[in-house]
């Protein structure tokens, strides 16, 4: 059979492999926080990784390696002094500060469980839930999230986050996804292609201002060089892909409408990029912009799509 899948345990963490057999392709999915944490080409005696991922050794500390492959959720990026209001209420959260804003939400750590796993000739997937008890009091409403992790042939990796609101009130919800990619060298090396309506805005502490600005160098594809990027997109609505490529790779980007912004980040070893698909901007639960509000009982659903192709 085509695609398999073996599951093993290390250092306390369940950790799913998703296998192509004939394409020599391994994806590790980590049950804490439910992320991509490799994604392995083998050919011709010849191996690629295209996710910087985190040390297994480690996999507590995610905060210390640069939140590598995060789920962000219920918010995203940074939330002003970790405070914002919801039904006439304040609160404040307790998890990660980086200064004085908190920062990439609250499952980017949490133990998920597997759910159920299917391989036949076509895909090898695996769906992972966890239910979140309002253990935080800045965010006191229960919910219920399912991540499913699909490879496909062509070495095509799909992502489906699906959370349901447990609560008895409305629940405000910003997703997204924090992975680092690299293609083998340098990102100084690679092209970058996305079309955007603008960029947003962001003050000192990188969060929006609500303004946006006219930046159309990546919508023919521009080598990114020496660009130190730490920026905010809102996507086109006609074509949301994004492109990122050498003289070896192409890796395609496809999230669905949901995730119509972008964040770009280029870490100082310049060995990777974090590509950031997002339903919502950074500190959307105070400026609104992006924000879900999800009914009790309700779900919503956010996807995207990973393709990488040797040229």
């Amino acid at each position: 059979m085509q695609f398999q899948i073996k599951q093993n345990t290390v250092n306390h963490v369940a950790l799913i492999q998703l296998l192509d057999i004939e394409l020599g392709v391994t994806i590790d999915i980590l049950t804490r926080g439910a992320l991509i944490n490799s994604w392995l080409l083998r050919q011709g005696g010849e191996s690629q990784q295209f996710i910087m991922g985190n040390t297994l050794d480690a996999a507590k500390e995610f905060e210390s390696q640069g939140f590598r492959s995060a789920k962000m959720s219920p918010y995203v990026c940074r939330l002003y002094k970790g405070q914002y209001a919801h039904l006439n209420t304040n609160y404040t959260m307790d998890r990660f500060y980086m200064g004085e804003h908190a920062i990439h939400g609250i499952m980017y750590d949490a133990d998920f469980s597997v759910q159920a796993t299917e391989a036949n000739e076509h895909q090898a997937a695996v769906i992972l839930v966890h239910h979140y008890h309002a253990s935080d009091k800045g965010y006191p409403f229960p919910f219920t999230m399912h991540v499913k992790w699909i490879l496909e042939k062509n070495n095509k990796v799909s992502v489906q986050t699906t959370i349901i609101n447990d609560a008895t009130v409305s629940i405000p919800i910003v997703d997204g996804w924090h992975p680092y990619f690299t293609l083998g060298e340098s990102i100084d090396h690679c092209t970058l292609q996305f079309s955007s309506k603008g960029k947003m805005e962001y003050d000192s502490d990188l969060l929006p201002t609500g303004n946006m600005i006219a930046d159309d160098r990546f919508s023919n594809g521009s080598k990114i060089g020496d660009l130190q990027l730490d920026d905010g997109y809102e996507l086109s609505a006609e074509n949301s892909s994004c492109t990122l490529q050498n003289e070896q790779f192409i890796l395609q980007i496809n999230p669905s409408s949901l995730y119509p912004y972008l964040q770009l980040y280029t870490p100082p070893d310049r060995k990777s990029i974090a590509i950031e698909n997002l339903s919502g901007a950074p500190n959307a639960f105070n400026n609104k912009i992006g924000l879900h509000i999800v009914k009790p009982q309700e779900n919503i659903v956010f996807e995207t799509s990973y393709q990488i192709a040797v040229k």
